[in-house]
Formats: structure tokens, sequence, C-alpha cells
């Protein structure tokens, strides 16, 4: 799963029972019998090879990663599974990579370091450098505009603003992304962050605000022109800048412009590499309705090496990669014996999610079956572990389902009531989620085109984005059994008389 950074929120979660589900399901004996052939001893058997330290941690456009897709076209093959893309299985795309940026502001004799001092993600925007004047800093407090309260009531035309990263309890949907977006339709030319979690945040992200990172070609190459700055600002940076002795420095003292100008200089290299998703595709059986498409996706990448020690992620998203090697078994299997779905089944593990839910992005825009025919993603990322709200493995949390398709809701029940009888977990489905988790996996580029989704996963552990993430500490039989339910909410979304019904 793709990290969002600085917003780190525990929250109670409350695990539903067996919903009452509008959507009646009998039993298909099929269904069970195909289903059945998901299982947790072949589930391990796969990940063991690319959660191995053999695959160097599968980091996007790296030898890992490609190691990977060769892995997973092999299977396909070995299965009998049909290429996905004009006889091949692969979807290859462009990225740029940025390296690490070399960036200073200089104010005075005080030169202040990113990494250091300040930290920043959106290397892509329209900018090297600026020149910022104390005139034209606006200290927007919480940053907040919602019903009475409205803390950018002053025009922000050209004005560099000031925003507490952490809001009131009262408007604890208010995370740093919202607050960027209202400074953004003011007018501000850029957005400074201070946070009370400044340290923690910059070591535990140092790494990967270190690193290169990666884009799609075409976003890099035409810039993001629409994108402001933005930066998280350490309190000594804050202090020494933009405050003296406590209080903000008065306008009528800054009449020496050696005394106000403060100087932002940006300098990053380019290159272009290649990263790919991989396509396997069970064509439906239905002459009318194989058209029509479900499409299964999970992210086959990971972090790669740091400092030596492989990050193998076994769970992030080793689990929902070799459920999709599982689930094409099971439909080709299906499809093999003559009882194949109605309509096409397109399993599509996708790299770069890591990076910016790149390979998704790729996809959605570059679709290789018309999007107007693309009926759902179902898409996996990281169903092999518990999180600290959960003591026994029978659950998943559920994301989205309802969000475009009531109808998909129901069917996913349903599925879960007639067949797999998992906790059925909704906490992480609610609009003021400040995990904003339903943004953060590769369905959200589905989303962004209309098309119902579900997501699948299991929370946030201990070893998330650790090298610790291992095959050992995966719960195979709960990634069996959430792989099933899978198989069987496509199974009937794939076989129903018509398609699946979207909200008004």
């Amino acid at each position: 799963m793709k990290y969002t950074a600085f917003t780190i929120t525990i929250i109670v979660a409350i695990s539903c029972n067996l919903s009452k589900s509008a959507y009646k399901l009998k039993k298909d004996k099929l269904a069970i019998t195909y289903a059945n052939t998901i299982t947790a001893a072949e589930l391990e058997t796969h990940l063991k090879v690319i959660a191995s330290d053999e695959y160097e941690g599968r980091e996007t456009g790296k030898k890992g990663q490609r190691m990977t897709a060769e892995y997973l076209k092999n299977e396909f093959i070995k299965d009998g599974v049909a290429p996905g893309n004009k006889g091949s299985y692969f979807q290859n795309y462009p990225l740029i990579e940025t390296s690490a940026p070399q960036a200073t502001f200089k104010f005075r004799n005080e030169t202040f370091f990113s990494g250091e001092d300040f930290y920043f993600f959106n290397r892509y925007a329209n900018f090297k450098s600026m020149e910022i004047s104390h005139t034209n800093v606006f200290d927007a407090g919480y940053g907040i505009k919602e019903g009475d309260k409205n803390d950018f009531s002053n025009k922000l035309s050209g004005k560099v603003v000031f925003i507490k990263a952490e809001s009131p309890k009262e408007f604890k949907s208010w995370n740093w992304r919202k607050k960027l977006a209202a400074a953004k339709e003011s007018g501000a030319l850029a957005v400074f962050f201070t946070s009370d979690k400044f340290n923690l945040n910059n070591e535990k992200y140092h790494h990967m605000l270190n690193s290169p990172s990666l884009s799609l070609e075409s976003k890099s190459t035409k810039g993001k022109s629409d994108e402001i700055p933005f930066f998280f600002i350490s309190d000594r940076f804050y202090t020494t800048v933009f405050m003296e002795v406590g209080e903000p420095i008065e306008e009528e003292v800054l009449n020496n412009p050696f005394y106000n100008s403060i100087v932002f200089d940006y300098i990053s290299t380019t290159k272009k590499i290649e990263s790919s998703n991989v396509l396997g595709f069970i064509e439906g059986s239905d002459d009318k309705l194989k058209s029509e498409i479900i499409i299964i996706t999970a992210h086959y990448d990971h972090l790669g090496i740091k400092d030596g020690l492989v990050y193998n992620g076994a769970d992030d998203d080793g689990t929902g990669t070799v459920a999709l090697l599982e689930l094409a078994e099971a439909f080709q299997k299906a499809k093999s014996d003559g009882n194949g779905p109605k309509r096409s089944i397109l399993i599509m593990p996708v790299s770069g999610e890591e990076k910016g839910l790149l390979g998704s992005k790729y996809y959605a825009e570059n679709p290789i079956y018309p999007l107007a025919n693309t009926v759902v993603d179902l898409n996996i990322d990281m169903i092999g572990r518990l999180d600290e709200n959960h003591t026994k493995g029978n659950y998943v949390y559920l994301i989205g389902a309802d969000k475009i398709s009531q109808e998909l809701n129901d069917i996913s029940e349903a599925s879960n009531n007639t067949y797999t009888k998992l906790n059925l977990d909704y906490t992480f489905n609610d609009e003021n989620d400040p995990n904003r988790f339903y943004y953060r996996s590769d369905h959200y580029n589905f989303v962004e085109k209309g098309i119902p989704v579900i997501f699948y996963f299991s929370g946030v552990h201990e070893d998330y984005h650790k090298h610790t993430d291992v095959v050992e500490k995966i719960m195979f039989d709960k990634v069996e059994t959430i792989t099933k339910l899978v198989f069987y909410t496509a199974w009937e979304v794939s076989n129903k008389p018509s398609r699946l019904k979207l909200n008004e």
C-alpha cells in the first residue's frame, strides 16, 4: 500500500457481524468447486518466491520488479491464462525518475536544507526557485474553511500561507491535503505547514524524502502547472525566518531587502526508466456479455532495498499479488471445464503503487479494454495480517463498495453471508476517515473513471513499510478466505444477467 505521509491516526474499529443483504444469493456448487482450488498452501508457495530476498523488495523499475513480472507471466502461462494485451502479458509504461532534491532556503546568513529543516513532495510542480518577502506572508491558523469558520478570510492571491498541519478534534476531517486544496482555491502562492510531529515524521520518512521519486512520463514532461509548492518546516525554520522573539515580524521593520528576502533554490536530475503491469485474460463464455470486463488488481511492487536491508513486502502487497495468481487459476480452471464466467475476467497485477498509484493510473488513462465496458475493479492490498483493532483473523475491511454501486455492496455482503462468513468491517469506508484509505490504493484510479470498486484490506500493522514484513508472519488461512470472498463476488458479478446498477 502507498502511504500518505503525516496522517497517522489510530481509530477504534467496530467489526460488523454478518450483514443482512438485500441481494438474494443461493449457494452455487460450481462456484464452490472452483473457489476450493484457492488454497493457503499454494498462496504460501508463491509468496515464498516473490517475497524472498532474491527478489530484492520488488522496487518499481528495478531488477526485483522485473523478476516478479516474469514470475507472474510464467504462472499465467502454466495455468493456461491468456495474455491480456494483444498477445503480450505486459503493458509497459514509461516513467521519469527524479533524483532526491538538493533544495535550500536562504535567509540572512542562515541556510536551511531539505531533509533536515523542511521537506516537500511535489517535485514536479513548475517551479525551481522562488523569492518570498515577509510582506507577502499570511498566517492562516489551522487552515479550515467550514461553516462559520474561515481561516482564509483575506485574499491570498500571490501570498505565502502558513498553516498548522494538525486540526482540532471538531475538524478532524481537515487533514493537510484538504487544507492545501483550500489554500490553493484561495489563491495562495505557496503553503508552509507547521507540525507538532515534524521531527517524528522527518525521521520516519527520511529515506523516502531523500530517495529518487517516479512519475508517469507524460505528467513530468508536461509539468503540473496547477500545483503549488508546499513544505513542512521545522520549528527552527519557523522561529528563525518568520518570528522575532516569539512575535511575527512587523512589516515596517522589514525595509531592508536583505533582511526580509527568503530565497528558495531547487536542483534535481531526471532519467527515463520503464515499468509494467501484468495482464492475464479469461475470456467470457457468453457471446453478448464477454465484452464486459471484471478487473481484479493488486500491486506487485514494494520498497526495494534500503541501507542494505531487503524490504520483502510479504503483506504489502505480496498477499494481494499471490491472491491474483490463485484467482486466475480458479477462473481459468472453470473456463477449461466449460464452466467459465459469462463476462471476461482481467487479472492485472500492477506496479508503481508505492510510487504514487502509477501503474493503475497508466492503465486507466491507456486502457487495453474500453472503460465503458469495465464493470468493476476488485482491488486487494494487504490481507495477510492483523491490525491493532482485531485479535482474530476472521475479518476484512471493505472500502468503497457502496460509493458508486449499492448493488455491488449488496452482492459483496450476500457472497460473504453465503460462503465465507467473514466479519466485514466498514470503519475505513467512512467519508470522514482521516486515514483516507479510499484514495490510497490502485482502485481509486478506476473510481475517478466512474467504475465501481471494492478495496479489500486488513489494516496497518507494526511491520508496515519495514524490512520485518516477511513471509513467516503471514496468516495464510486468512489470505485464503479473503481471496475466496473476492472470487465469489467476482463470480456473481460476472454471471448475473444484468450489469451492475449504478447509484443515481
